[in-house]
């Protein structure tokens, strides 16, 4: 079933859940409804040679729609990089996992496509397996997720913030993640707000 991620609604009405195993091996694949949530399908495991690949695999995925039936993944791994699958048939089927230029410390992510199409990531920019849960960042793409140029310092002290989950309705982005896992922490801000803090990379 559904791991960390929220699910997302395609443009036909179809409820896509990202998903994950995590047993020998770590796997990512999407459940489908097509009745608002009554019943489910579950993909195919996402495509991933673990013979070649570092480490346990792929899970928590976080995922979007560019434009009807395209849907894409991003992926905790165990290779200190955010992996990458898409879909062209509504998340039926899926390429094999790819590189990403971000970093990832085996931690989770979230991502939400904005109401202008704009994606934003919140994650632990540590490109080390099981590494530090700081810094908590927030990152902007304008191509789909091909680059990431604006990044924001959420939180770079000591300690761990992680586990974040971010949505957004209109212009408004709400986030919510540990803090250093004594409580929850909530930002709400904009698009122009994470341009305005954040460098360009």
């Amino acid at each position: 079933g559904p791991v960390k991620n929220k699910p997302i609604v395609l443009h036909d009405g179809t409820w896509l859940a990202p998903a994950s195993l995590e047993f020998k091996y770590w796997d990512a694949f999407v459940d489908i409804s097509k009745d608002n949530g009554k019943t489910w399908t579950a993909s195919p495991l996402v495509p991933l040679n673990h013979d070649k690949f570092c480490g346990k695999g792929v899970i928590q995925p976080t995922i979007w729609e560019s434009e009807p039936n395209h849907v894409h993944m991003l992926l905790r791994s165990t290779c200190g990089i955010v992996y990458r699958s898409d879909s062209t048939d509504g998340g039926k089927t899926w390429c094999e996992v790819y590189e990403t230029s971000l970093p990832n410390n085996n931690s989770g992510i979230d991502a939400v496509k904005l109401y202008d199409g704009t994606i934003a990531l919140i994650y632990n920019p540590v490109s080390e397996n099981w590494g530090p849960r700081t810094p908590l960042v927030v990152s902007l793409s304008k191509d789909n997720g091909a680059t990431w140029p604006y990044t924001c310092v959420l939180e770079d002290d000591e300690g761990e913030y992680s586990y974040p989950a971010i949505v957004s309705v209109d212009n408004q982005i709400s986030m919510t993640y540990t803090w250093k896992r004594e409580r929850i922490a909530y930002v709400r801000c904009t698009v122009e707000d994470i341009i305005s803090c954040c460098h360009s990379e």
